[in-house]
């Protein structure tokens, strides 16, 4: 059984993501939760096609979604840990992607 579980941080993400989107469109922020929720149970079932971003820390991997929002993940052995979702446009580097609890 393959699995998505997610960071406080992810949660966190995904929150402020629908509340800015929701101001204008609750509807398109919904469409917003859906289309990340099903990329990420797609990418646990192949964790390894995201990209290794070892400038980031070891382990983490990236995958952009069809959303203009980006995943950063482990992989782990029953699919795969979603450390945070930022938006494209974020300046990635100066984010904190990985977190000590789940």
């Amino acid at each position: 059984m393959t699995g998505v579980r997610l960071t406080a941080s992810a949660k966190r993400d995904l929150l402020e993501a629908w509340l800015f989107i929701a101001e204008e469109n609750p509807q398109a922020a919904d469409g917003l939760l859906e289309a990340i929720d099903r990329e990420s149970q797609i990418l646990a079932t192949q964790p390894q096609m995201g990209r290794l971003r070892p400038e980031l820390a070891k382990g983490v991997r990236s995958w952009p979604t069809s959303t203009p929002y980006i995943l950063f993940y482990e992989v782990e052995d029953e699919g795969i840990l979603l450390l945070r979702v930022l938006h494209h446009a974020r300046d990635i580097g100066s984010q904190q992607i990985a977190e000590v609890q789940p």
